[in-house]
């Protein structure tokens, strides 16, 4: 999965690492990309602050170690996989996290998901200024309990196409995901929403009667125009493979999280709207709505250009 060539593993070295970990090294050994570590843990208070330097030493010494049984797990040696590592203690970890991102030019960030409590959904304060604020791809994991052949993979497209940057990170988001499926159960499914737009404003309208067999046209159209731009941007991104379409009739706010939820989605591979330049402007409503309402690990992609306001 050649899709990043400069690779960040970021902890605060909190237990549950391993999965996000193993990603990381797997990828950087499968592909000879660089990875390297940081671990963005807390600032003691200053009367324990003779304390720091043993728990930061403690914190580097566990992950290296479970560094090298990762090596030995996937037949990579320490020059093949160097993994370079560094602690930096902060009160602010999501923005030490971003600073480095943005210092050694990384390409990719992978870390575990911060835990969620029981029935809840989406992700919390660190991880979502980590999709709001950081300038590349961000890949939150979350513990899957299911043999890698058996995860499920699934990207939200757009294929109504608003902009060029928009079209070229659809293009991506496709590309990636078939990878990522590639290493997985080997099927991809496609996730599209597609409205009428004046659909809810016609119907059951008493000032406006439009005719019903006019309006159902109107609403078929609609479908039949969405569907070929989605098979038109698949056949431009010349993935492969086998594909499951799921053409949803809905606010994707509403129909993607059900249908990540219906599919037992293991990963789901979606970008995050952005105006190129307009620093601190990532995330949009829709986006972020369904952020909000997913169980399932992240892959989230940022259109190019996008301006961090971390400096």
């Amino acid at each position: 999965m050649k899709r990043f060539e400069n690779i960040l593993f970021a902890t605060q070295g909190l237990p549950g690492h391993s999965d996000a970990l193993g990603q990381a090294i797997r990828i950087a050994s499968n592909d000879h990309v660089q990875v390297s570590g940081l671990i963005a843990c807390p600032d003691f208070p200053s009367h324990l602050v003779q304390y720091q330097q043993r728990y930061e030493q403690s914190l580097y010494d566990s992950l290296l170690a479970r560094v090298e049984a990762l090596r030995i797990e996937y037949g990579a040696s320490k020059e093949q996989v160097p993994f370079p590592l560094s602690v930096k203690s902060s009160v602010q970890p999501a923005v030490c996290i971003i600073q480095e991102a943005i210092a050694h030019e990384h390409d990719l960030i992978i870390k575990e998901a911060e835990p969620i409590d029981e029935g809840s959904e989406g992700f919390k304060a660190l991880d979502m200024t980590l999709l709001r604020k950081c300038p590349c791809a961000v890949w939150l994991h979350r513990p899957i309990n299911k043999p890698r052949n058996k995860r499920r993979i699934a990207v939200a497209i757009d294929p109504m196409r608003t902009s060029d940057e928009q079209h070229a990170m659809s293009i991506r988001l496709l590309a990636l995901s078939r990878s990522i499926a590639d290493t997985c159960d080997s099927r991809l499914h496609i996730i599209s929403c597609w409205e009428y737009y004046l659909e809810n404003y016609l119907d059951d309208n008493a000032w406006i009667q439009v005719d019903e067999t006019e309006l159902e046209n109107e609403v078929s159209h609609a479908k039949v125009k969405h569907k070929q731009a989605l098979q038109s941007l698949i056949e431009e991104s010349r993935i492969s493979g086998e594909m499951v379409l799921h053409l949803l009739h809905g606010k994707p706010d509403d129909q993607i999280p059900d249908c990540v939820d219906e599919l037992e989605i293991d990963v789901l591979v979606m970008g995050t709207l952005a105006r190129t330049g307009i620093s601190g402007f990532v995330i949009g409503n829709t986006a972020e709505n369904i952020l909000q309402s997913i169980r399932c690990s992240l892959v989230a992609m940022k259109p190019e250009g996008f301006v961090s306001p971390i400096k």
